[in-house]
């Protein structure tokens, strides 16, 4: 049956999922439910993702593609930074966490094997799902024709301008005297109107253009960009953008906890298979592995391990305990561990909202969630830890805000 929007819970269900899950119930009934349930959990890293950078040599491709998978220059397979060589052939690049995730450093127009005759063929322009064009200043006659040509296709661009942060404190160093966030608001508001009217001089329909620096992701328009990257793909690639990319920022962070909230039902279901143990105090039984390894993957997905946050201190200057007090800090670890989660449990009844919970997902899940089965408490729990890690996620980030440390 399809959904209709009238029931609230369905905005949290993939239907395409649902029918698969429910299909497999009515055949097989509870035999390898378990699997099935983790298959559709985990379906988003097999998603294949092809992001194409085009630009010159030297206008900070390698950096970026280095910084948006969280390498380091140093790192084994980064993109290497050598300004004085030009990619002969596209060179792809994947995600350590997830090897499907590649992005795609183009080659330069010019050789004869990239002559622009040839160049949408040989660079295989229909692979991509969306391209970058990178500059360090100005866009280039092979820009624009590389942006004409991806327009008269209907791909989809973006103009990227790097080195922010070099122009920036240049302009500083110039007037040491001046208010230093009117001079950085006059510099980009100035780069970036140039840019736009030099693209709108092209009559080109590109309406983004991003300002970045790769030694920062949490500034300028880098967060921006990286929800950009998110929200222009559909169904399991954007899944798989929004819980793949590690940017620190206010819009990236809600689009995982849209991501993740997708499949809060999935746990909830596996919670109450053959698994499942008793615990004293709660009137059902419960297989806590799964939540809890969900629980732990809502932790690294919004960087709320001690590893993060601890760079993140040190970024802006002060110390761990410092920015948890400040941010108003509420994850308790203690509750992403067996007996903290079985206690998040035993409160429901004070809250009594397993049973309306379950009821309400009955028209989507049908008798996949009748019975005794913890279904509507886990989906509780599950939600109120996205609540609460969101929550201090975002705190975080408005406390960074707060000290200056992005623009």
């Amino acid at each position: 049956m399809a959904m209709d929007g009238n029931n609230p819970y369905e905005l949290s269900v993939n239907e395409d999922d649902a029918q698969i899950v429910k299909l497999h119930f009515e055949e097989k009934g509870y035999r390898g439910l378990d699997k099935a349930l983790m298959k559709r959990r985990d379906q988003w890293v097999d998603v294949p993702i092809h992001v194409a950078i085009f630009g010159s040599s030297g206008a900070g491709k390698s950096s970026f593609i280095n910084v948006i998978r969280g390498l380091k220059e140093s790192d084994k397979n980064g993109a290497e930074l050598n300004v004085g060589q030009t990619t002969i052939e596209p060179i792809p690049y994947s995600h350590p966490n997830k090897h499907y995730l590649k992005f795609w450093d183009l080659p330069q127009l010019g050789s004869r094997a990239f002559s622009k005759d040839l160049y949408l063929k040989n660079a295989n322009i229909n692979k991509y799902d969306y391209f970058l064009i990178f500059t360090k200043s100005t866009y280039s006659e092979d820009d624009f024709w590389f942006a004409h040509q991806l327009q008269a296709l209907n791909k989809k661009c973006y103009f990227v301008c790097t080195h922010m942060d070099i122009v920036v404190d240049s302009a500083l160093k110039e007037d040491l005297n001046a208010d230093q966030r009117e001079v950085k608001i006059r510099v980009l508001t100035a780069i970036r109107d140039r840019l736009h009217k030099t693209i709108k001089d092209q009559k080109l329909k590109v309406d983004y253009v991003y300002l970045i620096t790769t030694a920062d992701v949490r500034k300028y328009d880098f967060p921006k960009l990286a929800l950009r990257l998110i929200v222009d793909l559909t169904g399991r690639k954007w899944e798989a953008m929004a819980l793949t990319l590690k940017v620190f920022a206010e819009d990236v962070i809600k689009q995982k906890r849209r991501a993740l909230q997708k499949r809060v039902w999935i746990i909830a279901l596996m919670s109450g298979l053959e698994h499942a143990s008793h615990y004293y105090g709660l009137q059902f039984d419960v297989d806590i592995e799964p939540v809890l390894e969900e629980a732990q993957e809502y932790r690294r997905q919004f960087c709320l391990d001690e590893a993060s946050i601890y760079r993140l201190a040190r970024s802006i200057d002060t110390s761990v305990e410092s920015i948890k007090k400040a941010s108003s800090f509420k994850t308790n670890y203690a509750q992403l561990e067996d007996r903290g989660l079985v206690q998040q449990y035993k409160t429901l009844s004070v809250y009594d909202v397993s049973d309306g919970i379950t009821k309400s997902f009955s028209p989507i899940l049908g008798n996949l969630v009748s019975g005794s089965s913890p279904f509507g408490a886990t989906y509780f729990v599950l939600n109120r830890l996205l609540d609460t890690m969101e929550t201090d996620a975002l705190r975080m980030i408005e406390y960074v805000k707060y000290r200056g440390a992005e623009l």
